[in-house]
């Protein structure tokens, strides 16, 4: 049977239940759905005409989940099937314009709005795909998707506890929650969800900043104050943008070294601290990381820390990436030391597949410090009430801000804190078992056992597999760097799986292959495929 048509005026009948086909084409199921039609509700008898406009918008909303949901269902069930469907179907710009009608007409319709639908699921990368192993999030839970829905239903903004009541109580529980598991002590933390790692990095650095600085907050930095804040040479560019959001200047910066495995080498951080003390300066901010962007390295926290208690410094701890880890007891050990941190931030949308976004910063043992950093009078919105502990607005840079706890919170029902932390354990082994892959064949080169989820690791043609084996391999960077670019692009056009690469400057690493194994639906045979499709793409290099 064919989806739905558009044209009739609802797919439900006066009877509340009606046989919707949702095969999308080839799936062969149908669906029997128990909903009242809005015409035939009993709540519509004195709805009088008025309402008649709202009622035709739900009458619509059955029809175009009606045509959607096929679609969505397909192209979920499409990614189940690995040999025939290609993780992306590449094209350039200029071909996508020319494939998608991008216009907007003047009178839109229904027609529009689905065929809209069908040219974005075509086109788009399919980060569900067990092959998609390119970037530090893969797919998204369904839980979580339907989370997502829920809160465009409701479509407020987690400014005031009167928009939104539920949301806020649920936001500062999730807060508590985390803390909770991180050891911080619950009675003085507290936190706020954020737009993203790097605005939650920026957060972190802000309060930081109007504690050390709280002139700066309203009259700007004065000549004086020269301040300076620290992080490793392989953390996040996001650090750098902080200081330049903040007015530092990204030179305020201190890139500390690392080591080779990518975690900030804690006495070098010393030396840089005394030296800029003898220079007259002010350190403030440590910017740590747990889970580094290209190796996935977790910096030693306690040792940081001492540091920072010795010169009275602010420890972060951006945990964008592998903060997630707190989620499972086998590897929350690589989070040791983070109960002392002053904030810490994760995403749940990488490795917990929560949709994006959805991050949070945490401020620990600085109470009120989020409100006097970020707080305004806004008579207007915030008003002296009861609940007005609950108007998280005052703690937050944004107005307007998405209730993106939901995501989290439904997730989190849904798959309980062991659940979670199952998909944690899954990703740490599919790493390890790539790597052990690796070591194995003389096709490729582990750089360094993996930290976390990343491999990292050269891909040697024919040509250089000899020579790799006579001499030291930094004899052949030059050569390797331009196979690992040649090859990784080649294997986007193609489709059907993505990795991604990377240098790593200050180690003296050209660019090489960076799997990333926290896509929960991987599988040995897709591991396998990658190497052989790396083989097969690269064998005339």
């Amino acid at each position: 049977m064919p989806p739905p048509n558009l044209a009739d005026p609802s797919p439900w009948d006066s009877n509340c239940k009606k046989e919707i086909d949702c095969s999308g084409g080839n799936i062969g199921i149908q669906r029997s759905v128990l909903i009242p039609s809005p015409t035939s509700d009993a709540s519509t008898e004195h709805a009088g005409a008025e309402r008649r406009e709202h009622l035709e918008e739900v009458e619509e909303l059955d029809r175009l989940f009606g045509a959607v949901y096929p679609l969505v269902r397909q192209y979920e069930l499409d990614n189940t099937n690995p040999e025939e469907v290609d993780v992306v179907e590449y094209h350039t710009p200029a071909e996508l314009s020319a494939l998608m009608d991008l216009t907007v007409p003047q009178e839109g319709s229904e027609q529009d709005f689905v065929r809209g639908c069908k040219e974005t699921l075509k086109y788009s990368v399919r980060t569900s795909h067990p092959r998609f192993m390119w970037q530090l999030y893969a797919g998204s839970d369904p839980a979580g998707q339907l989370g997502e829905l829920i809160t465009a239903a409701v479509n407020t903004s987690l400014h005031t506890f009167a928009a939104a009541p539920v949301f806020s109580v649920l936001e500062r529980e999730m807060i508590t929650q985390v803390a909770a598991i991180l050891q911080m002590n619950t009675e003085t933390v507290d936190g706020v969800f954020a737009p993203g790692g790097s605005y939650a990095n920026m957060v972190s650095m802000l309060v930081a900043r109007n504690e050390f600085f709280p002139h700066v907050r309203e009259d700007g930095w004065n000549a004086e104050d020269r301040p300076v804040a620290f992080t490793s040479v392989q953390s996040h560019y996001s650090i750098k943008k902080a200081a330049m959001i903040t007015g530092m200047g990204s030179k305020a910066v201190v890139e500390v070294p690392a080591d080779c495995n990518g975690a900030m080498i804690a006495e070098e951080f010393e030396k840089l601290v005394v030296a800029a003390v003898a220079a007259g300066k002010r350190p403030f901010f440590v910017s740590c990381t747990a889970g580094t962007t290209v190796t996935g390295a977790f910096d030693p926290f306690k040792k940081i820390k001492k540091v920072c208690e010795r010169f009275g410094i602010w420890m972060h701890v951006d945990g964008a990436w592998g903060g997630s880890v707190l989620m499972s007891a086998q590897h929350r050990v690589l989070l040791d030391g983070i109960d002392r941190a002053d904030s810490f931030c994760f995403n749940p949308h990488k490795l917990l597949g929560v949709p994006m976004q959805c991050s949070m910063v945490l401020i620990n043992n600085h109470p009120g410090a989020l409100e006097r950093s970020n707080s305004t009078v806004a008579d207007y919105l915030f008003h002296e009430t009861a609940d007005a502990s609950y108007n998280l607005g005052q703690k937050s840079l944004q107005c307007g801000r998405k209730p993106d706890c939901l995501k989290l919170w439904l997730c989190w029902k849904r798959h309980g804190t062991l659940g979670l932390g199952r998909r944690v354990e899954r990703a740490f082994s599919n790493a390890k078992a790539l790597a052990e892959r690796v070591k194995a064949d003389p096709r490729f080169h582990l750089i360094m056992e993996p930290q976390s989820c990343q491999v990292c690791f050269f891909y040697l043609p024919p040509s250089l597999r000899a020579p790799a084996a006579a001499g030291p391999l930094s004899v052949l960077y030059p050569k390797l760097d331009e196979v690992t670019q040649t090859v990784c692009l080649r294997m986007q056009r193609a489709g059907k799986i993505m990795v991604n690469f990377s240098p790593l400057p200050d180690q003296g690493l050209p660019h090489f292959i960076r799997a990333v194994m926290i896509q929960p639906r991987v599988q040995l045979a897709d591991i396998d495929f990658m190497l052989e499709e790396l083989d097969r793409l690269g064998h005339d290099l």
